[in-house]
């Protein structure tokens, strides 16, 4: 698929922050809200999004934060960190934490070159694979990280304010 015309990605800053705030609000509320009990939903929202959060987040030793921008308008980003897997997958693997896009842009050839980006920063550090959590309610996901190479290595837990949900942990190459 043919990338729209005037995609940008780049890395964020600290002067992101309030953008990306909103970004990630945005895009997780589209997301999992309506599987999700409005009361965990915002208390997820409100512990992990503020712009008070992401500004710490994009400055972060081991972490990068990208922006993807369609004529300076965000349609979306990816978070990679330093983080250890919750199974044993090898030395040198990063987590690909967050991987969102605003609904309007999914399917207009966004994902592909934010995901190459992804793994361009990947190999930057230094990484040997990434690593990620998807939601095993999540199949539109889930295919878009196999169809990236991304295989289900295990599971882990992942709390949306009160709610444990399983996710299936995945690996795929940089």
């Amino acid at each position: 698929m043919t990338p729209p015309p005037g995609l940008q990605i780049r890395v964020a800053t600290s002067t992101d922050a309030p953008l990306l705030s909103a970004l990630a609000e945005r895009t997780f509320r589209a997301a999992f809200g309506p599987a999700n009990r409005p009361e965990d939903l915002e208390l997820h929202v409100r512990t992990h999004y503020s712009p008070e959060i992401m500004a710490r987040e994009v400055v972060e030793p081991g972490a990068v934060t990208l922006l993807a921008l369609v004529s300076e308008v965000p349609a979306g980003y990816a978070q990679l960190r330093s983080q250890d897997p919750p199974l044993p997958l090898g030395p040198r693997g990063l987590m690909l934490q967050r991987f969102y896009l605003e609904p309007e842009w999914i399917g207009r050839g966004i994902a592909g070159p934010l995901m190459e980006a992804v793994r361009v920063a990947a190999r930057a550090r230094g990484a040997s694979y990434l690593w990620l959590t998807v939601w095993q309610e999540n199949p539109r996901a889930i295919a878009f990280y196999r169809k990236c190479g991304f295989e289900q290595v295990g599971t882990a837990t992942f709390t949306v304010g009160t709610d444990p949900q399983q996710d299936w942990v995945m690996r795929g190459a940089v």
